[in-house]
This record gives structure tokens, sequence and C-alpha cells, in this order.
């Protein structure tokens, strides 16, 4: 995670912070970022506040201080020398294709909040790489029209044998609808798991290895049009491994308890 959110998800250095005034010339880059934030959502700094002497805090003080610490973290990574043009060229694009400026900055906001908490990596180790490919592939997310959709399932649909086109399209909009129902983002391992849920629950029990393989063959396709990058890919592709891995042995269960009846 951004070293920042690293500092201020620690409730008494979040509020050290809050407590100073914005344009003190004792505040650092990280603390002029947070109050920064607390000001642009005055909703969030209250709740952090009341929880000033509490013994525990709530979770809602907990998830929005998450929420202040990934702004700020958003408004450090916008000025980096490496991360920062990235960020203007998403924002560009976004709002190019209709996005307003807040929304744009939401989806800025869910990427580094991604990085920080969307995969059990080591939370102390700050992957730019990986948000950089992410902000990048909001670039290509934003042209993705309705048009442009429909072509690609088309495309997938045929791109394997006549018998399994039925499956290809099934899957690619069961995907498609779990993770972009309220417009193109980047595709998380809870879109994947709603994914492979929905699969599991509307294929044959004998189809579901065939939609798993399916699954991953879609996510090649998107890494071709740009909108997963190779590093999501992979994440996403270990994700579905382990809850492939993890039906077949239902399965099996199943199975033995069948056989367990019979006796």
């Amino acid at each position: 995670m951004h070293p920042l959110i690293a500092r201020f998800i620690d409730l008494p250095a979040a509020l050290l912070a809050l407590e100073k005034e914005a344009g003190e010339t004792t505040l650092d880059s990280d603390e002029a970022a947070l109050i920064a934030a607390a000001v642009a959502f005055p909703k969030a700094r209250g709740s952090v506040l009341k929880a000033r002497g509490a013994k525990s805090p709530s979770s809602e003080a907990q998830q929005q201080l998450i929420v202040l610490a990934t702004r700020a973290a958003a408004l450090r990574i916008a000025v980096d020398p490496v991360l920062g043009p990235r960020v203007t060229s998403a924002k560009a694009a976004l709002q190019a294709e209709g996005a307003s400026a807040s929304a744009a900055d939401d989806l800025i906001a869910q990427a580094v909040l991604e990085e920080a908490f969307g995969y059990a990596e080591d939370p102390e180790v700050f992957d730019a790489e990986y948000l950089a490919e992410t902000l990048d592939s909001l670039v290509h997310l934003a042209k993705v029209s309705q048009e442009k959709l429909d072509d690609w399932l088309e495309a997938f649909a045929r791109g394997g044998s006549a018998g399994d086109r039925a499956l290809r399209l099934k899957v690619a909009e069961v995907l498609l609808e779990s993770a972009w129902s309220e417009g193109p983002q980047p595709i998380t391992p809870e879109h994947l798991d709603d994914a492979i849920e929905q699969l599991a629950d509307t294929v044959a029990e004998s189809e579901f290895t065939r939609a798993a393989q399916t699954l991953s063959q879609f996510l090649g396709f998107l890494a071709q049009q740009h909108v997963v990058g190779s590093q999501r890919k992979t994440r996403l592709e270990q994700v579905l491994t382990s809850a492939t891995a993890r039906g077949a042995e239902s399965e099996d269960d199943d199975a033995e308890a069948g056989e367990d009846d019979d006796e």
C-alpha cells in the first residue's frame, strides 16, 4: 500500500495530522494531503474526529479513515513523477468520454484502494508498477462503448468452435455484468468471484470446468483489448485457479457422500 495510507490508517497518527491547520509551515507533504482530503470530504473528517479519545473506534470511523487516507494518497500520486502523468492521462481520457471530474477521481481513488487492500500482498510494499498498469488501463476502459462491447462479445463467442459459442457468450456476459454493470472499470477478484458463483449456479455441474476455462480465455481476450493488464490478468487467473480447485474438491466430497449413502 502507498506509504501515506500505511501511515494514516493508524488513528492516533491521523488525528494528530487532522488537528493541525491547513497552511501550517510545519506540515509535511503527507499531512498536507490528508488535510486537503479532509476539506474535500467533511463527512469522513467528522467521523474520524468523533473517534478521538474512544477506546475502540467504530467501524464507521475506521472506514472513513480509509477514505481520507486513500484520497490523500491519490493526491500524492497525482504529483508523483512516474505515476502523476498516468493519473493525468486517465482523468483526461475519462472526462473526454463524458465522465465528470468527480467520477474520474473516484476511479483513480478506487485504483489506489485496490492496490492497498485488494490482494493478499505484503501491505508494507507499495506496488507502484501494478498501480501504474491499472491507471494505464483506465485510458482504454474510458473508450469502451456499447458498440465496441457488442463487437467484443460477438468476436469472443465466435472465437471457439460452433458448439462452444453459447457457453463462451454466456461466460463473457456473466463476467461483464458482474464487473461493468455500472460502467467499465478494472475487473477485481470480487467481480471474478461473483461471476464464478453465478456460473456455478447456472451451468450444469459437468460444464463448470469448461466454463472456468472459458472465463480464463475471456480474461486473455480482454487483455488483448488492453482493458486488463498483464499483472491483473495473472492475479485474476490465480483467483480463478483457486476457486476452480475448491469447486472440484466440493464435487469430490459430494460424490463421496453419495457413495456413503448408497452403502
